[in-house]
């Protein structure tokens, strides 16, 4: 098993803090060939996008709670539900009677902690890889840190704030354990504080090349951001796209 916990309690929260402006990126591969795999889909927030221009996503999220968020959207949006297939599973694990042109993980490959988990979940989704399959994924590098705790995010609905804090520590063997710090607060009264601690794989550029080439793909591109910049060395965000070889 993959999946290390750190969203049960943080899953209700993640669509509010979660801003990265990467859901074109993401489309512009799904409107490229028609459909598309999304692993570790989290609450749908790129795969609902990309549904509602008529794509077929088939998703795999380990997280029940972030499951539960996911179909708490279908609901509402039920039209949708005809481009959407969701799964409750790991990456490691999980098992489609198809194969896909293309595949993406956004925030997911740092959830893998050792090298069996990383190249496990690498194997099985080259598994569900055409030939010459695309897979894209992101990696922070520039987060890999230790780090005190400090604002990360805020948010105003109603009558309440959100605020968000992150603290990093790194740990021993190359594991980075991460305390989320939520606050809400109701007309300016503090009314809930949750912390939820995950853990983050820490891991090299140079060595998930090494993993990629032992699993069976090349290396095409690398970008830095979400806007398709081409990677410069010391930048933060690590984009990989990756074709499943012959």
């Amino acid at each position: 098993m993959t999946y290390h916990g750190g969203y049960e309690k943080a899953a209700p929260f993640y669509d509010i803090f979660d801003n990265k402006q990467n859901i074109d990126f993401f489309y512009h591969y799904a409107k490229e060939h028609g459909k598309i795999l999304d692993i570790g889909a989290g609450t749908g927030r790129i795969a609902i996008p990309i549904a509602k221009k008529g794509i077929k996503v088939y998703c795999v999220e380990p997280s029940p709670a972030m499951v539960a968020q996911f179909r708490m959207k279908l609901e509402q949006k039920p039209e949708l539900k005809k481009n959407i297939v969701l799964i409750n599973n790991e990456a490691a694990e999980f098992k489609f009677e198809k194969t896909f042109p293309a595949a993406f993980m956004s925030g997911t490959f740092d959830h893998f902690l050792t090298d069996k988990e990383r190249i496990d979940a690498l194997n099985n989704i080259k598994d569900h890889l055409d030939n010459k399959g695309i897979l894209v994924f992101d990696v922070y590098l520039g987060l890999m840190k230790d780090s005190d705790i400090h604002p990360a995010g805020k948010a105003v609905q109603g009558n309440r704030e959100y605020r968000r804090f992150i603290k990093n520590d790194v740990k021993s063997n190359n594991l980075l354990e991460v305390s989320l710090i939520y606050e809400i607060y109701q007309n300016g009264q503090l009314v809930s504080r949750i912390e939820e601690k995950s853990q983050a794989g820490i891991i090299s550029k140079i060595h998930i090349r090494e993993l990629l080439e032992i699993t069976g793909y090349t290396i095409e591109k690398e970008y830095s951001d979400f806007d398709f910049s081409p990677y410069s060395r010391g930048s933060e965000l690590l984009i990989l796209e990756a074709v499943k070889k012959e």
